[in-house]
């Protein structure tokens, strides 16, 4: 990644020490945050600042799908609601993602499968949520999939929370912190 790990470190800092509130026991992503209210076009260009700092968009073998179900603010992966489909559909018709696929959430061993061209990854987001002044936070799900005629491969997934700043017309991800497993509901 392209952050250092103090930047990261400190990202995770700011995630458990709102952990640790006993209003709201379960609650992780976003705690205390409340959800932006972005016009399609903006929440779409925050999740797109998000991918181009885990992924390099620009290259042309990258196959990307789009899952979505957003994550929940609670420990798990059990959906919360789905991105509006304004922000999906900005998502496909700039080629940022190449279509959806909605894999199981549990019970599933190695990679996802997805029904799509080539295998690559499904990304699945959280609400954008409001920082102060023109920052915001988002967390990017990511996990590998495989299709029907591919290979298997073993499963690889992550998670990230990312601070992203609008500066003029661009969004762009000034912060990158690791999101442990935990915080997935499985085990380390």
């Amino acid at each position: 990644m392209r952050t250092s790990r103090a930047i990261g470190r400190v990202a995770l800092g700011a995630l458990f020490a709102g952990a640790c509130n006993r209003d709201e026991p379960t609650g992780v992503r976003g705690r205390g945050l409340v959800e932006a209210g972005l016009p399609a076009a903006d929440q779409a260009r925050v999740y797109e600042a998000a991918m181009r700092t885990a992924f390099e968009l620009d290259d042309a073998g990258l196959y990307l799908l789009l899952d979505s179900r957003q994550l929940p603010r609670d420990v798990g992966l059990a959906a919360s609601g789905n991105m509006p489909a304004a922000v999906a559909a900005d998502l496909r018709q700039r080629g940022i993602v190449r279509g959806t696929c909605e894999p199981p959430l549990q019970g599933t061993r190695g990679a996802a499968q997805c029904t799509a061209a080539r295998p690559g990854y499904v990304v699945r987001f959280s609400p954008v949520f409001t920082l102060r002044g023109d920052s915001v936070q988002v967390y990017l799900y990511a996990q590998k999939y495989d299709t029907p005629g591919s290979e298997r491969s073993q499963a690889l997934r992550f998670e990230r929370a990312y601070q992203v700043v609008h500066r003029g017309d661009e969004w762009r991800a000034a912060r990158e912190g690791r999101v442990p497993k935990e915080v997935r509901g499985e085990k380390r």
